[in-house]
């Protein structure tokens, strides 16, 4: 179910209206009943792998923790994290691996060692929360947090509906013990809901959707536009899916608030950042945390010496960049990012440059880290068109068209589109600056729950007359 829908906006009040009409044992249920039925309207068949992704990590989980010995443990351990990469294997990556190996070895249709692509569709989420499915397991072996009572109650961490098809990626320490506890009704909860929800909404529909129509046509057909035009492309495109995925995450967070559950933030006004490795800390932040923890610590952190943190550092970075996408264009999005995180873990252990750095106004560092992400937005964003067969092809097209100084058209933009683009980044500046007062200062404007009425009125005619586009992390 698309949260930017009609359908969401009727499914939303009614699934929280019940919630707080029943008894109060019934809560968790209803709950997970409700998660089932919104992931089963993208596929049903869909919800099969769900299931199994809960039902396997409970089972090897609850195995591990009566084992009688640590070989044992790790055994299971095994079970619940490679059972679900390989879900996520097999669903996400199959296809490409197929790709790959007909590429390395030129192989064509008229060669019999050729193997056919799967067909296999990308279930909705799958990237979400067979990842979350990992965390629980390894935690509940570290001992970090104490397994799920039931099968019943992780499967409602697992399956949690606001969250459950695009983040935030939920850890168990922070949420588990809250699917335990019954929820009354608060009008504080409602009114910080409803504001982030709609906030997110806002984010979306008016800012992200409309940006696709600016830009699509640039990425379609990158000849016919000057070298201005490709810049543009890719900046808005940087805008577009910043306010798609924090939107999404705005949404589920406040709709968790409303019905009472805490879910951290997923993104932290990441455009604002003074550094590359602060852009990603800020951006995704329950994504570059799960990195953190389970792939660079893994992997040995910074404690093997200062070579192998630029290598742990270049792996977690380049895994980051192939978790967005089965395709070259995010093998090399995900390069380009990894060597510059490297280059820039260096160039800052120097004293003098850190120095030198932190004495450019704040104002003008973003400059810097942005930069670098808009430049990769040329390949993040680039798909095959009728006339370029590869998103690498497109990519590099528009990457040469951008330097070169290339004519042709400039790409038709509304004035509406700027002010918002415009307003957005106020908003994260004055958050920036001091996000209490801020918050304080909206938390008591009088025409904060009008505002929020109105928009979901206009939003509701909206989705009645068209159909908006799906989120743009839904293919991850």
């Amino acid at each position: 179910m698309l949260f930017n829908s009609v359908h969401y906006l009727i499914f939303a009040p009614v699934v929280i209206l019940v919630y707080f009409l029943i008894p109060k044992r019934f809560q968790g249920l209803w709950l997970f009943i409700v998660s089932l039925y919104f992931y089963a309207i993208f596929r049903i068949p869909f919800l099969i792998l769900l299931v199994f992704s809960f039902v396997i990590t409970k089972l090897a989980v609850d195995y591990m923790e009566f084992a009688s010995s640590k070989g044992k443990k790790l055994f299971w351990l095994n079970i619940a994290v490679w059972s679900n990469l390989s879900l996520l294997f097999v669903f996400k990556y199959l296809d490409f691996s197929i790709t790959v190996w007909n590429q390395t070895f030129s192989l064509t249709p008229c060669d019999p060692e050729f193997v056919q692509k799967s067909g296999i569709l990308l279930p909705m989420g799958i990237s979400f929360f067979t990842l979350q499915a990992v965390s629980y397991a390894v935690d509940v072996y570290k001992g970090v947090v104490v397994r799920a009572k039931s099968i019943f109650h992780f499967g409602l961490f697992l399956a949690f509906f606001p969250q459950l098809v695009a983040g935030p990626i939920l850890r168990a320490s922070d949420v588990l013990h809250q699917f335990l506890d019954s929820k009354d009704f608060s009008k504080e909860n409602l009114k910080q809901g409803l504001k982030q929800l709609f906030w997110g909404i806002f984010k979306k529909t008016f800012i992200a959707d409309p940006i696709s129509y600016v830009i699509d046509p640039v990425y379609a057909s990158p000849t016919e536009y000057n070298w201005i035009a490709m810049w543009i492309a890719a900046f808005l495109f940087a805008v577009q899916i910043y306010c798609d995925f924090s939107g999404y995450s705005d949404i589920a967070i406040g709709t968790a608030r409303i019905l009472g559950f805490h879910i951290p933030k997923n993104f932290d006004r990441p455009f604002l950042s003074g550094t590359l490795s602060e852009l990603w800390r800020r951006w995704h932040i329950s994504f570059s945390s799960w990195l953190r923890d389970y792939v660079y610590i893994t992997l040995g952190g910074n404690r093997r010496g200062e070579i192998m943190a630029y290598v742990n550092l270049f792996i977690t970075t380049f895994v980051s960049g192939i978790w967005h996408g089965a395709d070259w264009t995010f093998v090399f999005w995900g390069t380009l990012h990894s060597t510059m995180m490297v280059v820039e873990k260096f160039v800052f252990k120097f004293e003098s440059i850190r120095n030198a750095w932190n004495r450019v106004p704040r104002s003008i560092q973003p400059i810097y880290p942005v930069g670098i992400f808009v430049l990769s937005c040329f390949f993040f964003r680039a798909k095959p068109t009728p006339e370029v067969s590869t998103g690498m092809g497109i990519a590099n097209m528009m990457l040469e068209r951008a330097f070169t100084g290339a004519s042709g058209m400039f790409p038709q933009m509304s004035m509406s589109l700027v002010i918002l683009v415009g307003f957005l980044f106020l908003v994260d500046i004055l958050q920036d600056r001091d996000e209490d007062r801020f918050h304080f200062i909206t938390d008591n404007l009088y025409f904060l729950i009008p505002s929020c009425i109105l928009l979901y009125i206009t939003s509701f005619i909206i989705y009645s007359v068209t159909v908006s586009s799906p989120f743009l992390y839904f293919q991850f």
